[in-house]
């Protein structure tokens, strides 16, 4: 009977795992534009192509290279979720809510619109919960140590 009960809570355990692990690798999909998300610039009527909105562009390892300056910040765990101040507004930082809100609406979690170049997105919960899950390693097996493990690379 124990057995029954053990191998039914590890098949359960597995299979919560695996959705998770799926979550995460969505997520590095869309932001990397292998699945094409829908998105326009704030204000205007025409949704832009699949290759013009991949998150990979602008806030990618390499986006900013050769630039002088950067045009967008790299997103990670820890960006996402230290505090920062943006134009006089105060300290904020990112929960999965406020991140999605970000991306539907342009504004961040300090109420301020960011840079009209940021277009916003056509989002549905799985779609914005595994971007989230997968910038800060925040899914059900990893807890918070992908986010601690990025700080110390700093």
């Amino acid at each position: 009977m124990w057995a029954r009960s053990f191998l039914s809570a590890s098949l359960c355990a597995a299979l919560w795992l695996a959705g998770a692990k799926a979550t995460a690798e969505r997520g590095a999909r869309l932001f990397n534009g292998e699945e094409a998300l829908s998105g326009r610039i704030r204000e205007h009527g025409e949704t832009l192509p699949p290759e013009a909105v991949r998150c990979v562009n602008c806030h990618g390892a390499g986006a900013n290279a050769g630039l002088g300056r950067a045009a967008a910040p790299r997103i990670d765990a820890a960006w996402l979720m230290e505090f920062h101040q943006r134009r006089g507004g105060p300290p904020s930082r990112y929960d999965e809510a406020t991140f999605c809100k970000l991306l539907r609406t342009g504004v961040d979690p300090a109420q301020i619109l960011v840079a009209r170049s940021m277009p916003t997105y056509e989002l549905d919960a799985d779609q914005c919960g595994s971007l989230w899950s997968f910038l800060t390693g925040k899914n059900p097996q990893a807890g918070n140590k992908n986010a601690e493990s990025q700080r110390e690379k700093r």
